[in-house]
């Protein structure tokens, strides 16, 4: 038998789940947890879409809501409570054309709520993928010119350069090169370079290679204070004959 065929049960059945069907934003599922919602919560959202969506119910009541899903009333008004809090859901009052008010859940805080938790972790894994990828560059062009891995210490040092100091892979790598040019290719060489840069407002490769050139015209080397990594503290030493 063709359970199929038109005009069957079957398929009338199948008809009216098709038509039956709602648009749900598929972003609610993968960033529900992020906003801090439980399934409880998202399935009371869920209704209150279907409500309004193919039953034209803008404000289903408690016994309404209590009918469909498997928890008591007390719990439907404690997630609608707290979804209300949570910005998650507008009670607004409308007022039709003969003067009669009437209330109805407004379901726009939630889908704006959704936007922003995905936009914003979708720039978060962009940004942690993008500094992932300078770590790695940085960490090879050390090891290439050191001829050597990196040491733990040395690669808190680097990172602390990127995240706390905020210099650029570019400074960084123009650091790099200058300490190698001068014979002095330390990490703790190279620190001094980046802060006397720093105070001194150089920017870029640009800029650093035309400070440093007036800088080697001196016969001057990069000194001063040490930084030891993971501390914002400083020692005096004189590098100049040191390393």
């Amino acid at each position: 038998m063709d359970m199929e065929r038109k005009g069957s049960p079957h398929a009338a059945l199948v008809h009216l789940l098709q038509e039956g069907s709602i648009a749900l934003p598929a972003v609610l599922f993968s960033e529900y947890k992020r906003l801090g919602l439980n399934e409880g919560q998202v399935m009371l959202l869920l209704h209150l879409m279907v409500f309004q969506e193919k039953e034209g119910k803008s404000f289903p009541t408690v016994s309404e809501l209590e009918e469909r899903m498997s928890v008591p009333a007390d719990q439907i008004v404690s997630w609608l409570q707290s979804l209300v809090r949570g910005g998650f859901l507008k009670i607004e009052e409308e007022i039709d054309r003969a003067g009669l008010r009437s209330e109805r859940y407004d379901l726009s805080p939630l889908l704006h709520q959704l936007a922003a938790s995905f936009l914003d972790r979708r720039v978060g894994s962009a940004s942690e993928g993008e500094k992932e990828a300078v770590y790695q560059h940085l960490f090879r062009r050390f090891e290439e010119e050191f001829g050597r891995p990196l040491s733990p210490m040395e690669c808190e040092m680097l990172t602390q350069w990127v995240d706390q100091d905020g210099y650029s892979e570019e400074l960084i790598l123009a650091a790099l090169r200058e300490a190698v040019f001068s014979g002095k290719a330390s990490f703790r060489y190279i620190d001094r370079i980046l802060l006397e840069w720093q105070r001194n407002r150089i920017r870029n490769a640009e800029e650093a290679a035309e400070y440093s050139r007036r800088f080697r015209q001196r016969g001057i080397l990069y000194q001063g204070e040490e930084r030891k990594p993971g501390s914002s503290s400083f020692t005096f030493y004189n590098w100049v004959n040191q390393e």
